[in-house]
């Protein structure tokens, strides 16, 4: 039962990315998921149902992917490159980085936008305690303060996606000198 929802759900993710959330027909989220369109009502009540069904499920994906990246990583600037990989791969080759910048602008109903803000303020807590353990590291090694902020450690994050988002997409920066940056920006942030 999960398989079928988790295929519904990454055929939203794929066909927003092709036509919008006003192009998506349920019957090409069923044939791009290859269920029917009953299978499709069974899981979800509307495309907004959906969209919060796909946010969810992406962010999901992407804090399992760092987390399982990080198994075994034994140094801060290891833990904190491969969370810097990680955001970079998904906004080079998925769909979801682009799909959750336009999440807020979509236009739903003012519930599906409070729920949405309430999966998003999950999904940067996630994050946030992700990047807690990495700096915990940094200073258990000494090399930033014991106790940054719950506001430092957001700002962070938002550096590093914002920025990956636009050099990506534009092709302005060098990815290497961008994750440079971050960490220099990182040990700066956290003295």
């Amino acid at each position: 039962m999960k398989a079928k929802r988790e295929q519904i759900l990454q055929a939203v993710l794929e066909l927003f990315m092709e036509k919008g959330l006003n192009g998506m027909k349920v019957s090409a989220i069923a044939k791009k998921a290859d269920v029917g369109k009953g299978t499709v009502y069974e899981y979800f009540c509307s495309k907004e149902d959906m969209f919060l069904g796909a946010v969810e499920y992406g962010i999901g994906l992407l804090g399992d992917m760092v987390n399982d990246k990080l198994e075994g990583s034994k140094t801060f600037r290891a833990r904190f490159d491969i969370l810097v990989d990680c955001i970079i791969d998904v906004a080079k080759n998925g769909p979801f980085m682009s799909f959750m910048s336009d999440a807020p602008n979509m236009p739903f109903s003012p519930d599906t936008l409070g729920k949405l803000k309430t999966v998003l303020g999950g999904a940067m807590q996630n994050f946030i305690a992700i990047l807690s353990d990495i700096l915990e590291m940094g200073a258990q090694e000494g090399l930033i303060n014991t106790s940054p902020t719950p506001y430092q450690k957001k700002a962070m994050l938002i550096i590093i996606t914002n920025m990956t988002m636009q050099s990506v997409h534009s092709g302005d920066e060098d990815i290497e000198e961008l994750k440079e940056f971050y960490y220099e920006t990182c040990l700066k942030l956290f003295a």
